[in-house]
Order: structure tokens, then C-alpha cells, then sequence
């Protein structure tokens, strides 16, 4: 059973969080220092050496925080028939694109600066990592057949994940101009019907 950490280490660790995302979000992650990070958190560099070995180990811990918190309100994603019979409803999305949103919403100054601050390029690929076994989950669930599929699986994983994970920087950018349930629910639509009312194709 893993320690619970105390309440005071939380409320640190959180400040010194926040302290990083507003200043990468100001300066850039290059040009903040260690002092920077506790003079914005109000806290003495001693307290900051306690808990971390530099901001780039900061940077890491946090990031591993939040992927972590992620990856548990979406997981299981897909466990009966209930699940799938959700899926074909892209009115109603499924509640773990709902989770999926609102988890992001919750950081979403965090997910913004780590998604769009090229200093910190392995965010966004621990996230794609996350959008791609959620896929791959949601695919597998839908149709375990290979040959049922119109692309090798691997290839459609990876198309929606990408997808996915440019949705979810669009709406950051864009100051989340749309609720999680809206994201959800255009998000389950494009993925199952595509973004025609009827194929111009046919």
C-alpha cells in the first residue's frame, strides 16, 4: 500500500506547480530559474530542494502527476455491451470522453503551457501515448476483426489519436470556447459518422 503523503507536502508541491505554469507561460521554461519558481510560490529554495532536484525534475514530476490522474478517470474505457451500445449513440457521448475532457479542463492552463511550450515535447507525447491505448481500446472493443477494418488497425489508431490529441490543443488555444460534454459529443460523432450530414461521395 503506497504512503499517503501529507497534506502540507500536497499543498507545496501544488504551489509549486503552479508557480512553473505561470512562468512558463510568461518567460518560457529556458529562462526561469529555481528562484523564480519559489519567489512565485512563496516558498524558500531550502523547501523546493526538499521535494525536488531542479525545475527540470519539477517539470517532470508534474507532468507525471497529471498523466497519471488522466490515465485513472479514463480507465477501464470499454467493459460491456452497454459501453458499446454508447458508442453507436454519438448524440450521447460515452462517459469517458466526458472524463477524458473534464480532467483537462480541471488543469487546463497546465495541459496548455506543457501541450504548446516546445521545451517540454515529451507532454505531448505521454498524452498521445494515453489517446492511442484508449483508441486502440475503443477500436478493439468495436470490431476485434482485422479484417473487418478498411485500414490496418495500426494506422487507424494512430489517424485518431493524432486527431484527438490536435482537438484537444485547438480547444486549449482557443480558451475551451466549448463545454467537455460538447468536445464529447463532437468528438464521438466525427470519430463514428465523419463530418458529413450526408457522403458527398455516394
Amino acid at each position: 500500500m503506497s504512503k499517503k503523503l501529507d497534506p502540507r507536502v500536497i499543498r507545496t508541491r501544488q504551489l509549486l506547480r503552479d508557480a512553473l505554469v505561470e512562468l512558463i507561460d510568461e518567460q518560457g521554461y529556458e529562462k526561469i530559474t529555481v528562484q523564480d519558481i519559489t519567489r512565485r510560490a512563496t516558498l524558500n529554495r531550502a523547501t523546493f530542494y526538499l521535494h525536488y532536484r531542479d525545475k527540470l525534475d519539477l517539470l517532470y514530476q508534474s507532468s507525471e502527476e497529471i498523466l497519471q490522474e488522466l490515465v485513472g478517470s479514463i480507465r477501464p474505457p470499454f467493459e460491456d455491451r452497454a459501453s458499446f451500445d454508447l458508442l453507436r449513440n454519438y448524440n450521447q457521448p460515452h462517459e469517458t470522453f466526458m472524463h477524458l475532457f473534464e480532467q483537462i479542463a480541471i488543469n487546463s492552463k497546465l495541459y496548455k503551457v506543457y501541450l504548446t511550450e516546445k521545451n517540454i515535447p515529451y507532454f505531448a507525447a505521454g498524452l498521445k501515448e494515453i489517446i492511442i491505448d484508449f483508441v486502440s481500446s475503443g477500436i478493439h472493443f468495436m470490431e476485434p476483426n482485422d479484417q473487418k477494418l478498411t485500414v490496418p488497425r495500426d494506422m487507424a489508431i494512430r489517424f485518431y489519436a493524432a486527431a484527438f490529441l490536435e482537438i484537444v490543443i485547438w480547444w486549449l488555444e482557443n480558451d475551451m470556447p466549448y463545454t467537455p460534454k460538447f468536445m464529447a459529443t463532437q468528438l464521438m460523432r466525427i470519430t463514428i459518422k465523419g463530418p458529413y450530414i450526408e457522403n458527398p461521395f455516394l
